[in-house]
C-alpha cells in the first residue's frame, strides 16, 4: 500500500488536467465579474436615457408662431 502511495504521489499526468481546470475557473470567474460590472453601468446609463427621452416635448403641428 505505501508502495502504491508513493507512485500515485510522483504521477503527473494529471497534472495538466488539474491545472487547465484551475486556470478555465479563474477565466470564467473574471469574466461573470466583468459582466456584473458591464451590466451595472449599462443599467445606470439606459436608465439617463430613458429619463431624457421622457422630458422631450414632441411637436404635433407644423405651424409656426412667425406671421408672414
Amino acid at each position: 500500500m505505501l508502495n502504491w502511495i508513493k507512485s500515485f504521489a510522483l504521477e503527473e499526468d494529471g497534472a495538466v488536467t488539474v491545472d487547465w481546470v484551475i486556470l478555465s475557473a479563474g477565466v470564467i470567474s473574471l469574466a461573470l465579474a466583468a459582466v456584473g460590472v458591464i451590466t451595472d453601468g449599462t443599467e445606470d446609463i439606459s436608465g439617463d436615457v430613458d429619463t431624457k427621452l421622457k422630458s422631450q416635448l414632441i411637436s404635433t403641428s407644423f405651424e409656426s408662431d412667425d406671421s408672414v
